[in-house]
């Protein structure tokens, strides 16, 4: 009877360690379609192949807001009015938290996007949501990365 239990119960934790690996797979591909970033990376990108480094700078988190608009003149610049065809999320990072100062929710995800010519690039956002606003608080373009 020893025997049988101790089975069982070896089994059962193999069950368990297979089941929660794939659970943790489901749930990764559940948050990227949960990504607030991502209807506002859209929004940034089609502002900015337009020239409006103003639009764009208001989708900034009011803490650096005011502080975005040279890096987000080096991006117009490097997109010369190419749009983004297709924006893809390769990995993303969710947080929640809620403190004396609040709820905080932050969402750090990397994007490719590929330009109507064909281009390739790469953008490392970080989206904030607290007590002082909502919005990005770090929007990188990154070339080269494989």
């Amino acid at each position: 009877m020893k025997r049988f239990l101790s089975v069982f119960f070896v089994l059962l934790l193999m069950i368990i360690c297979l089941t929660s690996c794939n659970f943790t797979q489901n749930m990764s591909g559940a948050l990227a379609g949960s990504a607030e970033a991502t209807s506002k990376v859209e929004e940034v990108m089609k502002n900015l192949a337009e020239d409006g480094v103003s639009d764009s700078k208001s989708l900034m988190h009011p803490r650096i807001a005011e502080k975005s608009e040279a890096a987000l003149t080096q991006i117009c610049d490097y997109l010369d009015g190419r749009e983004a065809s297709s924006i893809e999320v390769k990995n993303i990072n969710i947080s929640t938290s809620t403190g004396t100062s609040g709820k905080v929710r932050q969402e750090q995800v990397v994007y490719q996007v590929t330009l109507d010519d064909g281009a390739v690039i790469y953008l490392n956002v970080d989206y904030l949501s607290d007590n002082e606003g909502t919005g990005f608080v770090s929007f990188q373009l990154v070339l080269g990365v494989v």
